[in-house]
């Protein structure tokens, strides 16, 4: 949905916690009353591992207009409503009996001051209404950097990682980012 970086390091995150990772599926939307005909979209990401499936999806949240927020719920209720089928129907050896899943919302956008109903505040409800977790991308580059720093604890040593988290793991070895300030947080991937 627009913030591929973000999917990028929320892959890389689950990938170094053991699970197999699938990008941007394609997801086909079915017809609803906004919407006449089929369409597609894509599962942001997938993450595989023994009894559990993470379906993860990224997306800013500034705050769209007041006005155009029902419809951008709407959007992302059908995405993870309609996933879910896609997911287990696709893949064979995924069995609904045996694999629980877990829905994910990674963002942008979470106020320092909180008003206790801005966007924020809205996106947080509607998440726990679905029992979706809600992620603040700041969390996750967090967890990613202590995942990549217990990797690497020596920092003459920059692994063979792809090039975000390579760039993460050099901007903490160089310095630019203090260690202390990822210590907190520092659980793996969401559960």
């Amino acid at each position: 949905m627009g913030l591929n970086w973000v999917e990028d390091l929320v892959a890389h995150l689950y990938r170094l916690d053991g699970y197999m990772v699938l990008q941007n599926e394609d997801l086909i939307m079915p017809k609803t009353e906004h919407r006449a005909i089929r369409g597609h979209s894509d599962i942001d990401v997938i993450a595989i591992r023994a009894g559990s499936v993470v379906h993860a999806e990224c997306q800013s949240w500034w705050g769209p207009a007041t006005a155009e927020e029902p419809r951008e719920f709407r959007r992302l209720a059908v995405r993870f409503e309609h996933a879910p089928d896609m997911i287990f129907s696709k893949y064979g050896f995924l069995d609904r009996d045996r694999f629980t899943l877990s829905r994910v919302f990674v963002t942008s956008g979470k106020p320092k001051k909180r008003t206790g109903h801005g966007p924020w505040d809205r996106l947080e409800g509607f998440c726990a209404d679905r029992q979706i977790e809600l992620l603040e991308i700041n969390t996750v580059i967090r967890r990613l950097a202590r995942r990549l720093v217990d990797l690497y604890p020596n920092p003459a040593i920059i692994g063979k990682e792809p090039p975000l988290p390579r760039f993460l793991l050099h901007l903490i070895s160089a310095g630019f980012i203090d260690r202390s300030a990822i210590a907190g947080d520092g659980g793996v991937a969401p559960e």
